[in-house]
This record gives C-alpha cells, sequence and structure tokens, in this order.
C-alpha cells in the first residue's frame, strides 16, 4: 500500500474514490490503515506488519510522507472522509508490539469512518505516550496522525465542479450585480421581527435581478415566478432574521462566485449568517462555497456556531472541520464542558455539547463495532 507514483501515473477518472472494499474499506482506509479483515490462514499473531500492507503509525519515514501525500491526492479526487467501512473490516489493531495490547486499547474499523478511525488510533496512542511507565517516543507517530487529520479535515474542492473564468466574466457579472437601475427585486431584510427604521434610505434593503435570483435556486423561482404569491406579485421577498450585510455575500458569491478583495472580507458570524439563508433557498454552490469558507475559519470564538451550523444543515465538510478541531484542543474542549453552568463560557447548545463529548470520549469512538478478532501491529 501508498504507492503513490503508481496511483499519480495511472488514469484514475474513472476510479471511484468512495467505493467500500469488503477487505480494505474505503481508499482512504486503505492509504491509513491497509488491511482491515483476517483471512483464515493469517489468525496467527505472528502475521506481522499487516501481512505486509503496513499503515500510516507503523511507516517509516519515507513511507509515512508517501502516503500522506497520497492522501492529499485522493482528497483532490474526490474521496470521502465519512465512508464508513463494511461490517466485513472486522480487525481490532494496536500498536506497540507484544506489550501493545495491553498498553493500548484496540480500535475498530468496522462501520466507522476513515476520520473516526484515525481520531480513534489518534486517542489510542496519546494514552500509550502519557504513559510514565512507557518507554516508546510515540511523537513521530502523533505527528503524522495530525497531519493526516488536517488533510482529511481541509476542504478539496470536489464537492463541486470548479472551473477557471476569465477574470473578464467576473468583472462583468460584477457590474450585473451593481447596475441597480436594472435590478427589478427588492430583499427587504430584518435582523429580527421589528423593522429596521432606516429602510427608507435604502439600509434594510437589497436589490437585485430576478432572472438572476431564479436561474440560481428553484425556491427563488418558484416565489418570484408565481403570481399567487405575494413575492411574484409585489417583486419583493422578506428576509426576517439575517444581516444586510449576509444578504450582500450571499448575493455575490451567486453574481460572480467571489468576494471583493479590497476589504478584509466577511467575519464568520456573516458567513453563518448567510449560509443559513443559502440553505434555506437551496443555493447549494453558494452553500459549499460558504461551508467551505467557515471550516478554514474555525477557532475558539465560533467553533460552538459553526458546529450547530454543520450539525443542523448536515454540513459534512464542516462538521469533519470542527471535529477535528475538538480533538486538536481538547484540553480546551474539556475546560468547557467543564463549565456547565457558565454562559459565557460553557457549551449554550445541548447538541453541540453531546457531539463534543461524542468526539473526546474513546467509548464515543470505539463503542458499539465488533470486536470479533484482536490483531496486533508491530
Amino acid at each position: 500500500m501508498g504507492e503513490e507514483r503508481a496511483v499519480k501515473n495511472m488514469d484514475m477518472s474513472s476510479f471511484d474514490w468512495n467505493s467500500p472494499h469488503p477487505v480494505f474499506g474505503s481508499p482512504l482506509h486503505a492509504i491509513l490503515f491497509g488491511k482491515l479483515i483476517v483471512s483464515a490462514d493469517e489468525e496467527s499473531d505472528t502475521n506481522e506488519l499487516n501481512n505486509g500492507f503496513d499503515d500510516l503509525i507503523n511507516a517509516d519515514y519515507a513511507e509515512r510522507k508517501s502516503r500522506l501525500s497520497l492522501l492529499r491526492f485522493a482528497m483532490k479526487c474526490g474521496a470521502d472522509p465519512h465512508v464508513v467501512a463494511p461490517r466485513q473490516c472486522d480487525v481490532s489493531r494496536w500498536w506497540g508490539g507484544e506489550c501493545g495490547g495491553d498498553s493500548m486499547k484496540p480500535i475498530s474499523f468496522a462501520g466507522r469512518s476513515a476520520f473516526e478511525c484515525l481520531l480513534a488510533a489518534k486517542r489510542s496512542i496519546k494514552l500509550r505516550h502519557q504513559d510514565p511507565n512507557d518507554e516508546a517516543d510515540w511523537t513521530d507517530e502523533l505527528k503524522a496522525v495530525d497531519e493526516a487529520v488536517e488533510i482529511l479535515s481541509r476542504s478539496s474542492g470536489a464537492a463541486s465542479s470548479s472551473i477557471a473564468v476569465c477574470e473578464g466574466v467576473v468583472n462583468t457579472w460584477e457590474s450585473a450585480l451593481t447596475d441597480l437601475s436594472s435590478a427589478d427585486v427588492v430583499i427587504r431584510v430584518r435582523s429580527s421581527g421589528i423593522k429596521d427604521v432606516d429602510e427608507e434610505v435604502g439600509i434594510g434593503q437589497v436589490l437585485a435581478h430576478s432572472c438572476v435570483l431564479q436561474g440560481s435556486s428553484a425556491v427563488l423561482k418558484a416565489m418570484l415566478s408565481n403570481q399567487s404569491m405575494r413575492e411574484g406579485v409585489q417583486r419583493a421577498i422578506e428576509v426576517v432574521g439575517h444581516t444586510v450585510q449576509a444578504v450582500r455575500l450571499l448575493l455575490a458569491l451567486v453574481y460572480t462566485g467571489t468576494v471583493s478583495s479590497t476589504d478584509e472580507g466577511p467575519d464568520v458570524p456573516t458567513i453563518l449568517n448567510s449560509l443559513d439563508l443559502a440553505h434555506r433557498w437551496q443555493l447549494l454552490h453558494v452553500v459549499t462555497m460558504l461551508a467551505s469558507a467557515v471550516s478554514q475559519r474555525v477557532d475558539m470564538d465560533n467553533f460552538e456556531p459553526a458546529l450547530d451550523a454543520a450539525m443542523r444543515l448536515e454540513l459534512p465538510q464542516l462538521l469533519c472541520s470542527c471535529r477535528a478541531f475538538v480533538a486538536s484542543h481538547a484540553r480546551e474542549m474539556r475546560q468547557r464542558l467543564a463549565a456547565r453552568g457558565g454562559p459565557s463560557y460553557g457549551f449554550q447548545s445541548s447538541a453541540v455539547r453531546a457531539e463534543v463529548e461524542k468526539v473526546l470520549s474513546s467509548e464515543g469512538a470505539e463503542g458499539g463495532a465488533p470486536q470479533k478478532r484482536r490483531r496486533r501491529a508491530l
């Protein structure tokens, strides 16, 4: 496994990067962990190094580097870190030689995604690394796992098709966006149930073009083309619970797919606010862009609203990034969990709290999967 050069030199245009294999799991499982099943003639524990397939953790420096490069390649090709390994992949594995099974909790693969397995491996190795009675140094292994987690958490860009466009095309659409004289739809924005007091002078409303809105969203098309609906008759759309900045960001992405580079760009609350509206209007390509933007900006301040949006809107890429953030900031997350009564520090959402506890808990990562056979790797 980990034949980076061979894979990259092959024509992979018709290869399904998300199809699970009964022996290796998904392609990402195979790159990270090698073979995930024990054949009838492989029951002996003398079967070292995963029957020659090895894995990221056992690999030497060169092999590890090759596997990580192949992992990046797979993600760029559209591999999904959320594809689970089949139930046949019933191996349990630990690391550390003969004594590994006694001092390291084995991880299982059946019914778990590559991302979940990677986090479970990290927890298992980290516990062993922190054991004062263990003389082995697991620093390099943990560093490799952290890099793999980062790769799987990063936007692959393969979730939606992207093409290179001449800058002049973007400029044309930007001109259309700013051409208010031809705009025929008013989007009235209210951040709450009370109308903005300055709405008469333009604050609280954004202008747009019906042909663009209808062409980008089936929801907006139904609103604006149906003369029995208020939006179709009045050419006005009421938006409550959002900000003008969020609506303008959404329209910029609808028209041009870009934001202006002349300013600092939108903050995360604005992006999340725009993401909610894009999801409501079923602007799926805009949802993808906004979710990717949030994924790259997750920090301690915006983690909870980001994870809440990821779970509520069912955004796997953003959810993956948030889970990786939990794993890499475990100490801070445990402190926030402990601050159950602290409104300014603890988690406000019970769903977010439960998800954080699940990621941090080894039981949450390991429980529920069959452990028919225990197998060690050198």
